[in-house]
């Protein structure tokens, strides 16, 4: 039996069944590459949020399945994913993550070619008497989408609409108003030495919490407040509970912690946010090798807010304390002898994970949309004590 079908064994167990995936699939070439062809070459891919780039002019790079993209906010008030390679040598354009184009124009460091906004080729310095068609010369588009304030690219020109690939998920966007998210922190991006699919599961579930966040996540929000909500292959979501005070030393002495409700979604196959009522903490995960990753985050809100140095501190020891157990457990990977074991109720997002891997990968889907007890009780339950429980009972009424 090779991986991809070990890969389908497990997908097709719910909880109180299911297991980890095969150690060989974090570490697998042929799984890497067969994900890069069938999930990253066809899906929407989170790029970037709309205050990434709300400005004309602005841009937004990455890699998706090898393909170098820029999303460019062009002064015609659209975005666009153009390719990020210059179509005279194949030199990559855009070599930042993000900024903002000079002029609104695109140049290739190598011999100067140049591509206006939209990826028309305009400028070709000494070409002599050879003639050049320029229409032949453009920048390839990628299909790009934006719901609520997300942007989504997808290599695949035969990609369903958005709007489709994610039903069901549009009322909690709506509900939360993230298109009105319109001040963004900026992406901080990381080279991790694990799988894109430990990074992910790692940030899907909260039963870590209490073992790795100790003293970072854990005291402001237990894993015993953690719970699943609703999910299948496609989207899941989980909830918690979580003080909120202000993160001063004078805010903590004077004033009371106040509980919040949260929301962690996932959009697979690469995004987890978690949704608080007026702002957003996101990850980002991309493939780089079988044993690689890129994980970016960061923050929108619908308000001008500056990181303290406080949060900045708590976010980067967070982080730390994910990238380090994410490679450690990496490391195991290796293993011939050992094998995953079973997943609690607390990882039950991790199921559907793996079941939207499945459906990709293989085009077998074994997910039923599931519904916990928790969304029956936000129905009834009065969550008057803070805006985002009011904002869940907009969702689930």
């Amino acid at each position: 039996m090779n991986l991809l079908n070990e890969i389908e064994q497990v997908a097709k167990h719910s909880i109180g069944t299911a297991k980890n995936l095969p150690f060989g699939s974090y570490t697998s070439l042929e799984v890497y590459n067969a994900e890069q062809k069938s999930i990253f070459s066809q899906d929407w891919v989170f790029v970037c949020f709309q205050a990434d780039v709300k400005n004309p002019g602005d841009y937004q790079t990455s890699t998706i399945a090898g393909e170098p993209i820029a999303v460019v906010h062009g002064k015609d008030g659209k975005l666009r994913a153009l390719s990020n390679v210059c179509r005279h040598r194949g030199a990559v354009l855009l070599q930042d993550r993000a900024g903002s184009l000079k002029k609104n124009k695109i140049s290739c460091t190598y011999h100067a070619w140049n591509y206006s906004d939209v990826g028309a080729l305009e400028g070709i310095p000494f070409r002599g008497k050879v003639e050049i068609n320029r229409e032949e010369h453009c920048l390839p588009q990628f299909q790009l989408e934006v719901m609520h304030g997300l942007v989504f690219v997808s290599l695949n020109d035969e990609a369903p609409p958005l709007q489709e690939r994610f039903k069901g998920i549009e009322k909690y966007l709506s509900a939360y108003q993230v298109e009105n998210y319109l001040y963004s922190s900026g992406t901080t991006s990381e080279n991790w030495d694990a799988n894109w699919k430990l990074a992910m599961e790692n940030f899907l579930e909260g039963y870590h919490f209490f073992a790795v966040h100790k003293e970072t996540v854990e005291p402001e929000a237990p894993t015993k407040k953690v719970y699943y909500i609703e999910g299948h292959a496609d989207w899941s979501i989980s909830g918690g509970k979580q003080k909120d005070y202000p993160h001063t030393l004078l805010g903590m002495l004077t004033s009371k912690a106040k509980e919040v409700e949260y929301l962690t979604i996932c959009l697979p196959p690469n995004f987890v946010f978690l949704q608080y009522d007026g702002y957003i903490s996101w990850v980002r995960a991309l493939p780089t090798g079988p044993s690689s990753c890129e994980l970016s985050y960061g923050t929108v809100a619908s308000f001008p807010f500056k990181e303290s140095k406080y949060e900045t501190n708590y976010a980067k020891k967070f982080f730390k304390e994910d990238r380090d157990i994410c490679e450690l457990v990496q490391q195991g990977m290796t293993s011939q002898r050992s094998k995953g074991g079973k997943l609690v109720e607390l990882e039950r997002a991790i199921v559907d994970f793996h079941q939207y891997l499945v459906k990709w990968l293989l085009g077998k889907d074994y997910s039923n949309l599931y519904q916990s007890e928790h969304y029956d009780k936000f129905k009834t339950q009065s969550l008057e004590s803070s805006t985002s429980g009011r904002a869940l009972q907009r969702v689930l009424k």
